[in-house]
């Protein structure tokens, strides 16, 4: 057994004065000189740090490698031997075993982190699927995989450890495959469980009789997103959308169902069903200074309430185009005070180009005018920002996925081809739209396409130059609305023309 270092007598015999003193052992001298003054506990606390410094090191070092998982054996010598050596300070032993704990744990770990570099380049696949399976939530939502993918990882990592490689392949192939099945009945998890239990509940209250149609709606939308997750696990936008159409359409037929239920057993009449509803549309209504009546229903109070807002919104659109004006006229007249200032002398040529400006700023509105009464409110939004034109073309709509113009969208085309006219000269940058449905590139590549169809059809039909023209692909990072229903999808997929006076 080793001789305990207690006294200040026994740095002696352990050979503090008949050869070098290591690190090690002058902490430990000092340590024992400590402990004439306080407590062993209070020295072993000041002097941990500076004696485990090395192996410490490494053990981060090892750590950053992720050594525990790529080279469980060396690492968990390593461990042990960390372990010890804090026991050993603990419990005040021998140097020598100090020493050895420690050296051996340095060493340890030295040898997990260069193995853990190795299985890193090798496992590499293998472990960006585990890091994947992590970020959704595999290990507690597909937790019996994910544990029998790291028990195959394990054990490809001890293969490799023994330098037996063609079963760490092995075994690192079969991770992989459990870590991506794992990652990929998470995100299912995540997004569809939830209502599949909605589903089940639907189901028992007899949804299939009261309300087939939402039911229906929500059992084709959930299938569809599993197999959109099935073929595309990172592509998830398409897939959310459809299972969060699945839960509201579930959740609608399990109102319904609450109700024909109520209805059945004469819990409730039909008219305290409609009375909230109604009551609803009353409320918005009031706000719009509406007076509505539900003599035959309630399409007339809706269809009031939306006349009213797009009254609104067309109000709303012609006050951000005066308040564009204003500002535009506004920072010209700084600009010209700022020239008269400038020029004192010739106030006459100053005033003569403030009216010239203006008189720029006259025509610019009228042509702008000009644009606007060229369209119809379903064919094109018509904006201004200062002397910029955009026209908006909210009637030209693709198919999904194409980018092929139909032959009703030339007469639009031909009318867009007549506003350009307007602005001889200027140059027009035919910006492509999409949604947030599909993958960024693809996407970024289909709005693409679609500005080239555009630019070539005003190239083709001889009015327009091509050198006035650029098509420019945006894909889905410029939206106007929420991508989570389907009419802000629909106002997402546009063509932008911009002209630049």
């Amino acid at each position: 057994m080793a001789t305990p270092v207690n006294n200040p007598q026994n740095a002696e015999r352990h050979g503090f004065h008949n050869r070098s003193v290591s690190p090690a052992r002058l902490v430990t001298l000092l340590l024992l000189l400590i402990g004439s003054v306080c407590s062993a506990s209070e020295a072993v606390q000041e002097l941990r740090e500076p004696l485990f410094e090395d192996a410490t090191a490494a053990l981060t070092a090892a750590n950053r490698a992720r050594a525990s998982l790529l080279a469980p054996t060396a690492y968990s010598k390593g461990a042990e031997a960390y372990r010890r050596a804090e026991k050993i300070l603990s419990d005040s032993g021998s140097i020598e075993a100090l020493e050895r704990a420690l050296e051996a744990a340095e060493a340890a770990f030295a040898a997990a982190g260069t193995q853990a570099a190795t299985a890193a380049d090798l496992f590499a696949e293998t472990v960006q699927a585990r890091d994947d399976a992590v970020s959704a939530e595999a290990p507690t939502a597909a937790a019996e995989l994910f544990r029998k993918a790291d028990v195959a990882l394990f054990d490809a990592a001890v293969a490799l450890e023994k330098r037996r490689q063609s079963s760490a392949e092995r075994d690192a192939q079969e991770a992989r495959d459990g870590f991506r099945q794992a990652e990929l009945d998470a995100i299912k998890a995540n997004y569809l469980n939830e209502t599949r239990k909605l589903l089940e509940t639907a189901e028992d209250l007899r949804a299939k009789r009261y309300a087939p149609e939402s039911l229906a709606a929500a059992e084709t939308a959930l299938a569809d997103a599993e197999r959109l997750l099935t073929e595309d696990r990172y592509d998830t936008d398409q897939a959310r959308s459809l299972a969060q159409t699945a839960k509201h359409e579930v959740q609608h037929a399990i109102y319904v169902s609450e109700i024909a239920d109520l209805l059945r057993r004469r819990k409730t009449t039909l008219e305290a069903v409609l009375a909230p509803w109604e009551d609803s549309i009353r409320r918005v209504a009031d706000q719009l200074d509406l007076a509505v009546y539900f003599d035959n229903g309630g399409e007339q109070p809706l269809a009031s309430i939306q006349a009213a807002i797009a009254d609104m919104q067309s109000r709303q659109k012609f006050l951000d185009n005066q308040a564009n004006e204003r500002e535009e006229q506004l920072q010209t007249l700084r600009d010209q005070l700022a020239e008269v200032n400038r020029e004192l002398g010739d106030q006459s040529a100053a005033a003569a180009r403030l009216n010239t400006v203006l008189a720029e700023q006259q025509a610019a509105r009228q042509r702008f005018a000009e644009v606007e009464n060229r369209f119809k409110v379903d064919e094109a939004t018509v904006l201004r920002k200062g002397s910029t034109v955009i026209v908006r073309l909210i009637g030209l709509t693709f198919d999904s996925g194409a980018a092929a113009l139909k032959p009703e969208h030339h007469r639009l085309l031909d009318q867009l081809q007549g506003a350009l006219e307007i602005f001889p000269g200027a140059n027009v940058v035919i910006e492509g739209h999409t949604d947030s449905f599909g993958s960024d590139a693809g996407n970024l590549t289909l709005s693409q396409e679609r500005a080239d169809a555009v630019k070539a059809y005003l190239v083709e039909s001889g009015n327009v130059r091509a050198d006035r023209l650029t098509a420019l692909g945006y894909g889905e990072s410029q939206p106007l609305a929420n991508n989570e229903s389907a009419e802000g999808r629909r106002r997402n997929r546009r063509i932008d023309a911009v002209i630049y006076p």
